[in-house]
């Protein structure tokens, strides 16, 4: 019930985010929450928001400016394991076929009070982006943990980020097969580690997640992986193209 209690608040708390922020609806997974979020909609009055006025666009040089600043936002370690943990498996879902799947970060595997969220290639992508934007803008963290040794200002590190990396893979590698595929520890699983490990580091920030997963669908040979990951890197620094195909449909 606390799982279920907390997971409809989140849910309600986006929703009125969105609806802040302009948006004329909202997408949820099932459609029983559907009579939760309407009201946020509803007690606006106006269809799609049709009778808001909104401040108008501007495009100063400090719009230009604003575009490449880190949101005033927690950044924490435990935010950064979540977003870590869920892509990983979200890119070995992936490989195994499922677009669109029901993740939770490995720390609550077996914890009913944390639900499942579904993930797809969208939420998949805005995660690594996250972790590329504090690792290669200087990100600091908000708050102690204790367990790493960090403190509240510290900066989010290539270090940091390597520790984290090695332990919420290590997570996965021991999880029950309800959790993550057995099979896939050895074949798939590695392939979506190398990839979010490569995203993360490069300094020029790849424009799609989902570029590397269809680069490397249906390959399990990592070697083969990790030349195609190369490949996409080295052509997006050297000239900006982005590779978008997978050499085994040519």
């Amino acid at each position: 019930e606390k799982g279920i209690e907390d997971g409809m608040k989140q849910a309600m708390a986006g929703a009125e985010r969105e609806q802040s922020e302009g948006a004329s609806g909202k997408w949820v997974a099932h459609w029983k929450m559907v009579h939760l979020v309407r009201p946020v909609w509803e007690k606006v009055g106006d269809d799609n928001q049709a009778g808001r006025v909104f401040p108008p666009l501007t495009y100063t040089a400090q719009d230009a400016d604003d575009l490449f600043l880190l949101e005033p936002a927690p950044r924490t370690i435990r935010g950064a394991r979540n977003l870590l943990s869920v892509a990983l498996q979200y890119g070995n879902a992936f490989f195994q076929g499922m677009q669109a799947v029901a993740l939770k970060p490995a720390d609550f595997f077996g914890n009913d009070d944390i639900l499942y969220l579904m993930e797809d290639a969208a939420t998949g992508e805005i995660r690594l982006s996250i972790l590329w934007e504090w690792l290669h803008k200087g990100g600091r963290l908000t708050e102690n943990d204790l367990e790493l040794g960090v403190s509240e200002g510290d900066e989010f590190t290539l270090g940091l980020f390597g520790r984290l990396y090695a332990e919420e893979f290590e997570k996965l590698l021991a999880a029950a097969d309800r959790d993550v595929y057995e099979h896939s520890k050895r074949t798939t699983l590695p392939i979506a580690g190398a990839i979010v490990d490569a995203y993360v580091k490069s300094e020029l920030k790849p424009p799609w997640y989902i570029d590397l997963l269809n680069m490397n669908l249906d390959n399990a040979d990592f070697e083969i992986a990790r030349e195609r990951i190369g490949m996409y890197l080295q052509a997006l620094t050297k000239d900006g193209t982005r590779i978008t195909d997978n050499q085994d449909f040519d």
